[in-house]
């Protein structure tokens, strides 16, 4: 009589807790987090999770990857599930659009419109059908005649101009190019609507400066008021226009008021003015303002302790982080070992569970930013909370190059949700992966 097999128990563990990439190309990174949005159970997050790292894939010229992934996970949406298909449809048809394949991109258009029946409750209605108009008019392909309203219509005469411009532009036509333009102010010029006006005169004045139309130029700005003229034209704008010393002197402005506005700031989120700063400081300095720069910095953190908003902990720590970089490249490496020395003390006086995790991550994310890689490796091993080290670790790791050491560590993740947003905070230190 033969004897009975007793089942062994499985110890296969799933994709999505073993499978990383082997090396720090950017789109492998981006196919093996889709991978672990499709292991999440929840159809709607998973979805909402893939959304970016298709965008990024088509970015990186992956059109047919991102195309097969949006397929997958509109196969996958229940068809009651309205705005989670209606996004990632719209996203298929953007893709298709800037590959020119306009035919795919009305099939996309088709299923968004196609989930309109499912919106039943009265404040719903029409949300499909109108989500798809929206997207037509931004992207320049509606027809003014169709629009719904004068924001709409002026926005598909607007974009339509812009498109009409691009392609011209691509083609070599400078005439016709001009003519689009052209198009473009018009419409800009007629709108009474503030935050509307000022955006269309941006993508005006940029686009006279590629056509290198200096006098259009020199035209739209002087019909600017200086609320517009400081909304539209910012110090990157104004060197990318060649106007330099007016890019200077903007960059200082904006200082003093980034100052002046930490003086009586009672928000802790005070890393916005103080980014914005950081961002200065680099302007001054990279275009030969070193003594300007030195100047502004050194009042910045002459002035920092009496900000209202600053806390001991994640906002000083932050505020460290912040202008490490700036500290480094304008006072020298010992300047900003100074600052490492006060994030990190700062960091383990906070006692406040959430600001004490942030606070010492940025002290960390500090000493690796100085180039002190190692260190930061092993205070993020010394961290408690098994996730925020994986996720300390995996960043560390991962800018280091060590994809052996890195991969051990991402397979003690514990959720596929883990998993991708793991993957997302390791993409920015990956070779193109940085923000932009």
């Amino acid at each position: 009589m033969a004897k009975k097999k007793t089942a062994r128990p499985e110890t296969t563990q799933p994709e999505w807790k073993t499978k990383w990439p082997r090396n720090g190309d950017l789109a492998t990174w981006f196919r093996y987090m889709l991978r672990k949005c499709e292991a999440i159970s929840d159809d709607n997050d998973a979805a909402e999770r893939a959304h970016l790292p298709i965008e990024h894939l088509a970015e990186l010229d992956r059109e047919n990857d991102a195309i097969r992934w949006v397929n997958r996970f509109l196969k996958r949406l229940p068809q009651d599930s309205v705005l989670d298909t209606v996004h990632m449809a719209e996203l298929g048809a953007k893709v298709s659009l800037n590959a020119g394949n306009l035919k795919r991109m009305e099939k996309y258009l088709a299923i968004a419109e196609s989930t309109e029946p499912f919106n039943t409750r009265k404040c719903d209605r029409g949300f499909s059908i109108n989500s798809v108009r929206d997207f037509r008019a931004d992207n320049g392909i509606l027809d003014p005649k169709d629009a719904v309203d004068d924001d709409q219509r002026n926005r598909a005469e607007f974009w339509g101009a812009h498109r009409r411009f691009k392609q011209a532009l691509n083609a070599r036509r400078k005439k016709q190019a001009r003519q689009a333009v052209a198009e473009m102010e018009g419409v800009a010029c007629k709108l009474k609507r503030r935050s509307r006006r000022e955006q269309f005169v941006y993508f005006v004045v940029t686009s006279y400066a590629e056509l290198q139309d200096t006098d259009a130029v020199k035209r739209c700005i002087r019909r600017l008021d200086k609320h517009d003229r400081d909304m539209v034209l910012d110090a990157t704008t104004l060197l990318e226009l060649g106007m330099k010393r007016e890019a200077i002197a903007r960059t200082k402005r904006d200082i003093a008021e980034d100052l002046e506005k930490l003086a009586i700031m009672d928000d802790p989120n005070i890393h916005f003015p103080a980014m914005s700063i950081s961002r200065s400081l680099r302007l001054l300095f990279e275009q030969g303002e070193t003594n300007s720069a030195k100047h502004w910095l050194r009042r910045a953190l002459r002035e920092m302790p009496t900000w209202p908003a600053l806390e001991f902990g994640w906002s000083t720590s932050a505020v460290y982080n912040t202008f490490a970089e700036a500290v480094a490249l304008i006072e020298g490496a010992e300047a900003a070992e100074q600052l490492l020395e006060q994030a990190m003390r700062d960091g383990h006086l906070e006692k406040r569970p959430g600001f004490s995790k942030a606070a010492i991550n940025s002290a960390i994310d500090l000493k690796a930013d100085m180039g002190r890689i190692e260190e930061a490796i092993e205070d993020a091993r010394k961290l408690r909370s098994p996730k925020q080290r994986r996720k300390e670790l995996g960043k560390l790791l991962a800018r280091a190059g060590r994809w052996k050491e890195l991969r051990e560590v991402l397979c003690q993740v514990t959720s596929p949700e883990e998993a991708a947003d793991v993957m997302w905070w390791i993409k920015f230190e990956l070779p193109g992966g940085a923000v932009k």
